[in-house]
């Protein structure tokens, strides 16, 4: 039997809490209880720590339990050299090793845990944005402009992966399309004429960032941005975001996010940029006036040589936050060939990157659940201090349907920042209402003058992954796209399936107590519902936001309100009507025949009065040559 010991006192990086090592006053019971922890886990999770990350005559004796007790027999003086041996034996490993890999304390006889690395992001560059509009015209001018087609790479099928008894498309009751609601505010965000403008990268699908700090709006859509007054008054012209995150013109970046965190009135924008050898992360920070402070900008290298058929990307990134740090979560793919290692989640020191200093980070990568690589792992956005950072996925590891969830917890996230032990990251599959992977949308053909050909007019939905996820009031809000037949209707929809998850911790670990609390559907006769995003206000009533179309309805924005003490959302109300068909160029037969929309929309909680702001895709316009996306900004009174 292998077994190795590690005083809680001395170890660098200590891999028991005080309560696992059943600590006592009795030096000789210490160990005994720290002897016996450790046979029984190294029984169950000797892939923690694998013999090549230790020394050799650490990993490779064995040691009979009989004997050791017959050594704790021996005189204090034997016990206190021993102890001083372990903690050089820890601080040996430790330099020999350089970066470590660990996982969490304890394993949980219900949830998977998993093992992480370290590192530190650099700043490199100060950005202002006032400056930028003329900087990016400048670096754009006489360049030949083609159309981008932004990466989306879907979980490939797992043959091995746990099943379920799931065959068919859930059923729901569809809700009326009725008027525009009770508006605060509704104006138009970035569009594709002024994305050309700005960046001269024509592109499709319209991916949107949206946030808000109660005097400013900000709204980047893949790689275009600006800021407006809460009256929908562009405070400055649209810019190139390569340009905010200080990359060249020729970047190819994808996946814009951007928040308002109201705790220390930071903002914070992500995105990630690849090419045919390398890929990395970018975070833009902003302590205050997003107009005239200072953006500092950070980079993380996510190429990941060591990792099966990479240089990788990190695809569709994912923004969250919690007291202590940023998270992004991505899908991590060969950026060129086959394969799929999983998602990796990212939590980076949130007052590091506050303060303009180097910033610490902990990657969790290759992560799996279910018997199959993990896919789209959204982290919350968390309000108030929860005791974890929670994450959220669907699973539906073959596209078809599935009826659960993924809830993961990550707990000890101030060691993030002070370097101090490592966070745990532990997973559980509980059940759910069931979802199915969501069919195509027809809607109405256009035209499109670049490729001199009509559209189809069909709209891909993407995937049935979840979008993004809210901590608070002590659940985690979520919802995703799914198939759904509607009784009396005439054909398979797409609509929206919603979630409240309430999680349990015990000792530091995500526990079987973590059960959906509420959940339903959303749908309408005859429409499709597609890109939703949830938000849920203090009080507890919530927002649906989401794109509709039909044959007979051009690609609008719209939402949907729930009260807290009702059972499902109400009526769809329109806040961005669809002015014609869809001319985008990947919606033409050449360029495949299937339309790019999405990826998401978006939206934030204003902490100030307690309104939510959203944000969707729609059509406003005729467009330019390439495409005639928009996006529609609202607020309303939840």
């Amino acid at each position: 039997m292998r077994i190795c010991v590690v005083t809680q006192k001395l170890a660098k990086y200590p891999l028991a809490s005080a309560s696992d090592l059943l600590y006592n006053r009795a030096i000789r019971s210490r160990w005994l209880a720290a002897i016996f922890y450790w046979q029984e886990r190294m029984k169950v999770e000797r892939h923690v720590l694998p013999s090549k990350h230790l020394p050799f005559f650490v990993s490779h004796c064995l040691v009979e339990v009989r004997v050791v007790k017959r050594f704790l027999r021996s005189t204090p003086r034997v016990l206190v050299s021993v102890g001083v041996l372990a903690a050089m034996v820890a601080v040996a490993v430790f330099a020999m090793t350089g970066k470590l890999s660990f996982a969490s304390p304890r394993t949980h006889s219900s949830a998977a845990m998993y093992s992480a690395s370290r590192g530190h992001s650099a700043r490199v560059s100060v950005v202002y944005i006032q400056h930028l509009p003329l900087a990016a015209r400048s670096n754009t001018s006489g360049s030949k402009v083609t159309p981008h087609v932004a990466p989306l790479r879907l979980q490939p099928k797992h043959a091995g992966a746990t099943r379920t008894g799931v065959s068919h498309a859930p059923s729901a009751t569809g809700v009326r399309v009725s008027g525009t609601g009770k508006l605060l505010t509704s104006f138009d965000g970035v569009n594709e004429i002024q994305n050309n403008a700005a960046s001269a990268t024509p592109l499709e699908p319209p991916d949107e960032g949206l946030a808000t700090d109660g005097h400013y709006v900000g709204n980047f859509v893949n790689v275009t941005g600006d800021f407006y007054t809460t009256s929908g008054t562009p405070v400055v012209p649209p810019f190139a975001l390569y340009a905010l995150f200080a990359e060249p013109s020729t970047a190819f970046l994808s996946d814009p996010r951007i928040f308002y965190d109201s705790s220390t009135h930071t903002w914070f924008a992500t995105l990630f940029e690849f090419s045919l050898t390398e890929s990395h992360l970018d975070i833009a920070v902003n302590t205050g006036n997003p107009i005239t402070n200072p953006w500092l900008v950070y980079r993380i290298d996510t190429t990941e040589a060591q990792d099966a058929g990479c240089p990788c990307l990190p695809d569709f990134d994912q923004f969250g936050i919690d007291q202590n740090n940023i998270y992004i979560s991505s899908n991590e793919f060969p950026i060129s060939g086959p394969g799929f290692n999983g998602a990796e989640i990212f939590a980076i020191s949130k007052s590091q990157l506050e303060a303009g200093v180097a910033a610490n980070y902990v990657r969790f990568g290759e992560l799996s659940m279910a018997g199959a690589p993990a896919y789209h792992v959204q982290p919350a956005i968390s309000y108030g201090n929860p005791s974890a950072e929670y994450f959220l996925n669907s699973l539906d590891p073959n596209s078809t349907f599935d009826n659960r969830l993924g809830v993961w917890a990550m707990t000890n996230t101030a060691s993030v920042t002070t370097g101090v032990g490592m966070p745990a990251l532990s997973s559980i599959v509980i059940g759910s209402e069931a979802y199915g992977f969501p069919v195509n949308v027809p809607t109405p053909p256009g035209y499109n003058s670049f490729v001199g050909d009509f559209t189809t007019g069909v709209v891909t939905p993407d995937f049935d992954a979840m979008q993004e996820v809210q901590y608070i009031n002590g659940h985690l809000d979520g919802a995703l796209n799914t198939a759904i037949t509607i009784p009396g209707d005439t054909s398979e929809r797409d609509g929206v399936a919603w979630f409240q998850v309430t999680p349990k911790l015990s000792s530091g670990v995500i526990a079987s107590g973590t059960k959906v609390s509420h959940q339903g559907y959303l749908s309408a006769s005859g429409e499709y519902l597609i890109y939703p995003h949830i938000n849920e206000g203090k009080d507890g009533n919530m927002a649906l936001t989401f794109t509709i179309a039909s044959p007979n309805t051009f690609l609008s924005a719209a939402y949907s309100v729930k009260g807290a003490h009702s059972s499902n959302f109400g009526v769809i109300n329109i806040y961005g009507a669809g002015t014609g068909p869809d001319n985008g160029f990947t919606m033409t037969p050449e360029f495949g025949g299937v339309g790019r929309w999405g990826d998401y929309s978006n939206g934030e909680i204003n902490t100030s009065n307690g309104t939510v702001w959203l944000a969707s895709e729609y059509i406003p316009n005729p467009g330019d040559q390439f495409a005639n996306w928009g996006n529609r900004i609202c607020e309303l009174s939840l």
